[in-house]
């Protein structure tokens, strides 16, 4: 029978309601707790409104054979140190996010099909990605077979937990890591195409801007010289080129900037097209 999410030790925190999504995640957030010989925590939870006693039970035990059924093929096919599995009440997202308090990564699928947990809908997901304190990643699809080297945006010098965790990831992985910085030209007018190229040294704002990505992998470089680092500064729109970048990888990884006050938090234009648009699994790294 399921066991009650641990709180000791950090690991990897995956939802799961049986949908497609929800199997790749699984399988991802169990090969990287095998990687990094952390428990891996299988959640998912149950309405707790508009039910009777009777068929309340129902549905948790329907939910306990779920999960337990995915964590006994996870033992068998990837055996990670430790396997345990939680059935929460209440809301898919809470539930989520209550359930990390002792991981480290959170991994979700894009959208489920709802079923008796309505778990990893595309809201649910957004909403884990928006409000987690700890990276989360979402798998929507697998990566290519051969895709190994994983991309980090790096949109200033803040960046840095995101390419850590991009970092991390890529030594496991076996691929080199890749980090892209896009910036735009000034506009005039109402017309994209108005640039102003002549106002400014384009190539000076290029070397500045090589300059921050290099300080923010500097101490990546330093750290691990035999890890493959390379920069691409380049003119453009963030979330295409990190979306486009993401065809060839095994993960994108993009930093999630948090504004304080008393507005709930929401992800960038950039996180959201990398979400909704890349061809592999994203990382999304909270910044503080």
């Amino acid at each position: 029978m399921s066991s009650p999410h641990s709180e000791a030790g950090l690991g990897v925190l995956v939802g799961h309601d049986g949908s497609a999504a929800a199997e790749h995640a699984l399988h991802w957030a169990a090969r990287d707790a095998a990687a990094r010989r952390v428990p891996l925590y299988i959640v998912t939870a149950v309405p707790v409104g508009g039910l009777g006693h009777q068929h309340r039970a129902e549905v948790r035990e329907r939910a306990h054979a779920l999960i337990d059924t995915a964590a006994a093929r996870i033992r068998a096919d990837i055996p990670a140190p430790a396997v345990e599995t939680s059935v929460r009440e209440g809301d898919s997202a809470e539930s989520l996010l209550a359930a990390s308090a002792r991981c480290d990564t959170i991994v979700v699928g894009s959208r489920g099909h709802g079923g008796f947990t309505g778990l990893l809908l595309g809201s649910v997901s957004l909403r884990v990605c928006a409000h987690s304190s700890c990276p989360v990643v979402v798998v929507h699809t697998p990566a290519a077979e051969d895709a190994r080297g994983v991309v980090v945006g790096v949109g200033g010098p803040e960046d840095g937990p995101a390419a850590d965790f991009a970092a991390d990831h890529a030594r496991r992985l076996g691929g080199g890591l890749r980090a892209v910085h896009s910036w735009a030209l000034p506009v005039t007018g109402l017309a994209p195409s108005l640039v102003l190229p002549n106002m400014i040294d384009v190539e000076a704002v290029r070397a500045e801007r090589i300059r921050m990505v290099d300080k923010v992998l500097g101490r990546i470089r330093t750290e691990d010289p035999e890890l493959p680092v390379d920069t691409v500064v380049m003119n453009g729109t963030a979330g295409r080129d990190l979306v486009d970048a993401s065809i060839d990888s095994a993960l994108v990884v993009v930093a999630a900037h948090r504004r304080r006050g008393h507005l709930p938090m929401r992800l960038g234009p950039t996180t959201h097209a990398v979400l909704h648009h890349a061809r592999c699994p994203v990382g999304v790294v909270p910044i503080q």
